[in-house]
């Protein structure tokens, strides 16, 4: 099950072009498209005409024309030309979705039209501030969005899935605190005196011990980022350090296909393009380490449907969050009977 009434992203916004993109998102066919002036939107990848798939066809002005017969929508799904007939039934409409671009990327909203809020969409203000830079991404996992979820909620896991990378034995012996709201969690893992990871010391520079944190704050529907930096141990002054901010923006495509849409954002090293290219290739070469585990994790999952997870003291941001979930899922599920 997928909550609806939020704002996931569809995509980064360079990606979406006048050349229509089909895209499935929470288990339905969409197609996206910009217009000729630069507009954002976003339908069901089905003309209602003979249901052939409308990213089969092109932007024309400010309408998407099925590429089968030609019949051309605006961007609210109203047919408003069908060649050869004057005339256009109500039925010649198709399902659009309320889209904005913000913070670099393309957002959809998947639910109730007139919940769509604007100011809902998540705050990823550093991806937008001349004073950090960033490197982004795309990966696709073959599991549920769930699991990647949990992966990023319990960072234990780098000890022993990233030893070449961001893995240090340091992160798996120590413990976290954890806390939630009705909606959100946040975890908190404090390492001092500790030697740097392998990625540490090449983009901050450290020959000596660190003092290192990591706080991880999920916000629903599947939104986590990570606030992890270091500095030199026992000085505790940023200006010698490091600040970064991993940023998942996590979609689910189908039950068991996921999108994370991710930033590595830096506040050191501006303008320093040579870094940024090598942050981007660390983050796949890490991402793709994960990807590895948790796709043959999903696998496990799918064939043991009656096995049930055991939890240990580092999943405390783990249970919370899906907690968390759960009472969001039975909100929107008591709204949508309520309103039937």
């Amino acid at each position: 099950m997928f909550l609806t009434n939020y704002w996931y992203a569809a995509g980064w916004a360079s990606e979406i072009t006048a050349a229509p993109l089909a895209r499935t998102i929470l288990d339905r066919q969409i197609v996206l498209f910009r217009t000729e002036s630069g507009r954002l939107a976003a339908f069901d990848d089905c003309c209602p005409h003979r249901m052939a798939p409308l990213s089969f066809g092109s932007v024309v002005g400010e309408t998407l024309q099925c590429g089968y017969h030609g019949l051309r929508f605006d961007c609210d799904g109203k047919c408003v030309e069908i060649p050869g007939q004057a005339s256009i039934p109500p039925r010649a409409k198709v399902r659009a979705y309320p889209t904005v671009e913000r913070w670099k990327l393309a957002w959809i909203w998947m639910g109730e039209s007139e919940a769509a809020d604007p100011a809902t969409i998540p705050a990823l203000t550093w991806l937008d501030d001349p004073e950090w830079d960033f490197s982004h991404g795309t990966v696709i996992y073959h599991c549920n969005h769930v699991l990647l979820c949990d992966n990023l909620m319990d960072l234990s896991h780098t000890t022993f899935t990233h030893r070449r990378t961001i893995g240090t034995d340091d992160v798996a012996r120590t413990g976290v605190t954890a806390k939630a709201t009705d909606e959100t969690v946040l975890v908190e893992r404090m390492m001092r005196n500790t030697e740097p990871s392998p990625f540490y010391k090449k983009i901050g520079g450290f020959a000596e011990n660190v003092d290192r944190w990591q706080k991880i704050e999920y916000t629903p529907p599947t939104n986590i980022i990570i606030d992890a930096g270091a500095v030199p141990a026992g000085t505790n002054d940023r200006s010698r350090g490091i600040d970064t901010r991993i940023i998942s923006m996590i979609t689910p495509e189908t039950p068991t296909r996921t999108f994370q849409f991710w930033a590595f954002a830096r506040n050191f090293r501006l303008g320093d393009d040579e870094l940024t290219r090598w942050i981007a290739d660390a983050i796949v070469l890490t991402f793709n380490e994960d990807k590895a585990i948790i796709d043959a994790q999903q696998r496990n999952v799918t064939a043991r449907p009656g096995q049930r997870m055991l939890d240990n003291n580092a999943d405390a941001g783990v249970v919370l969050m899906r907690q968390a979930m759960n009472r969001c899922l039975t909100r929107e599920q008591a709204g949508a009977g309520a309103a039937e």
